[in-house]
C-alpha cells in the first residue's frame, strides 16, 4: 500500500504550515493532492529535465507567424536544459473566491474588480494583485509563487511545446484575443487546453506572476491573457507589468509547493 498524506502543522490567522510527506511504504507520489488552506486542487509535475526557452530557429518562425520582428520574444532564447525536483502546482489560477477567503483570515486589502460584475464572479482569477500581494496569499496557503522554470515546465512538459496542449494553435482552446470573450473566463472552461500535467489556463485569460528577474530586472510574468494573440499566449512568452504592485485586469496568478523530502 503506497501511503502518502497532507500534514499540517497548527493554524494562526496567516494560515497554516503544511507539508507534502511520504508513508512509510515506498512509491509514486499521488498525480493530485489538495491545499488544506485555500481548498486548491494541485497536480504533480514529476522530477526531471524540460526544455525552457525556445532556440533561434524557432524565434525565427515567430518572427514570421507574428509578422515583425518583436524583441521580447527573443529573451526566451537560448533553449536550455533543466532539471527540477518534483513539486506541485495549482491546477487552476487563484480564484476570486478563494482570495475572499484569505482576506477574511488575514485582513489584507480587497483589489479592484472584486465585486464587478463581470470580473468579481467566484470562479473567475483575481486579478488587480501585486506581487506582494500574490506572496502574502502565497505564505497564508502555505505555499509560494513559482518560478519561472516551475511555471513553464508545468504549462509545456518536456516535449517542448508553444502552448500548452500542442504546437498548432486553436482559438477555441484558450481564453485569447482570437477567442473573443475580451475579460476573463471562469476557471476549468477550456478542458481541450489543459497541459500535459492537468493544468488550465496556462494560455490566455491572466498572465501570471512568476518569481525571478528577466529584462531591464523586471518581475516576470506567463502565460498571456484574454487580450494577448496566439504569439503572446505561448508557454514561454515574458512580459511585466507597468504596475507590479497592483497588477492590472489582466494580471493574476497560480501558487506551487514543494514535496518535502
Amino acid at each position: 500500500m503506497i501511503l502518502y498524506a497532507v500534514r499540517t502543522k497548527g493554524y494562526s490567522g496567516l494560515g497554516k504550515s503544511w507539508e507534502i510527506d511520504a508513508g512509510t511504504d515506498a512509491g509514486a507520489l499521488p498525480q493530485t493532492i489538495v491545499s488544506p488552506v485555500d481548498g486548491a486542487e494541485m497536480v504533480l509535475v514529476p522530477g526531471g529535465e524540460f526544455t525552457m526557452g525556445i532556440d533561434q530557429e524557432e524565434l525565427y518562425q515567430l518572427f514570421i507567424l507574428d509578422d515583425r520582428e518583436n524583441p521580447v520574444f527573443a529573451t526566451e532564447v537560448p533553449a536550455t536544459r533543466i532539471n527540477l525536483d518534483a513539486y506541485y502546482i495549482d491546477r487552476y489560477p487563484v480564484t476570486n473566491f478563494q482570495y475572499r477567503k484569505f482576506m477574511e483570515a488575514t485582513g489584507h486589502r480587497a483589489p479592484m474588480l472584486l465585486d464587478h460584475p463581470d470580473w468579481g464572479q467566484p470562479l473567475q482569477p483575481v486579478v488587480f494583485v501585486g506581487w506582494d500581494d500574490a506572496r502574502a496569499y502565497a505564505k497564508w496557503a502555505g505555499k509560494t509563487l513559482p518560478g519561472e522554470a516551475h511555471w513553464e515546465k508545468a504549462a509545456r512538459g518536456t516535449d517542448g511545446r508553444w502552448w500548452a496542449w500542442g504546437d498548432e494553435f486553436s482559438p477555441d482552446r484558450c481564453n485569447s484575443r482570437e477567442y473573443g470573450l475580451e475579460h476573463t473566463s471562469q476557471i476549468g472552461t477550456f478542458d481541450k487546453g489543459v497541459s500535459p500535467y492537468g493544468c488550465y489556463d496556462m494560455c490566455g485569460n491572466v498572465w501570471e506572476m512568476c518569481e525571478g528577474r528577466w529584462l531591464d530586472d523586471s518581475l516576470p510574468m506567463r502565460g498571456g491573457c484574454f487580450l494577448g494573440s496566439a504569439t503572446f499566449v505561448r508557454v514561454t512568452c515574458r512580459w511585466t507589468p507597468e504596475d507590479p504592485v497592483n497588477g492590472a485586469h489582466w494580471l493574476g496568478f497560480r501558487c506551487v509547493k514543494a514535496r518535502a523530502y
